[in-house]
């Protein structure tokens, strides 16, 4: 990725959480219970040692680390894009299927429905790809 692809708010967003990676941690911080004691100590020596370098000075890390950031922002960005692309793909895709619900002006309703515990329908509620057995079976209600 160049740098003129990077919106303002990718590059705030990476330069909060450079801030925050700059501050020294304790091995507590790494969950040891979880992960090992030892494993989490490692990983507490190598962030501190990597914050030292670079507040004494290292340029080439510094950037490194900026840049590291700066990327991971920009593949979330283009995560949640895709994520968003495809819930407004599968939208348009059942556009059809939803018309007698609209017709009838119940869609409100039918997203309540959905969205109840334990409806075998109710993942098309969140991945808004609707199937023609969920209208019916509303419908029928």
């Amino acid at each position: 990725m160049n740098a003129n692809a990077y919106t303002p708010s990718q590059i705030e967003r990476a330069k909060v959480a450079y801030t925050a990676f700059m501050s020294y941690t304790a091995v507590e911080s790494y969950e040891p219970e979880f992960i090992g004691y030892s494993a989490a100590e490692q990983r507490c020596e190598f962030h501190n040692k990597q914050v030292t370098e670079i507040r004494n000075g290292n340029v080439q890390l510094e950037k490194e680390w900026k840049l590291y950031f700066l990327i991971q922002i920009a593949k979330e960005d283009q995560k949640e894009d895709q994520r968003k692309a495809k819930l407004a793909a599968n939208k348009e895709a059942s556009a059809d299927i939803l018309a007698p619900i609209k017709e009838a002006r119940r869609l409100g309703e039918f997203g309540k429905w959905l969205n109840t515990a334990g409806n075998p329908y109710r993942k098309e509620h969140f991945n808004k790809k609707y199937t023609q057995e969920s209208v019916n079976a509303f419908l029928s209600i």
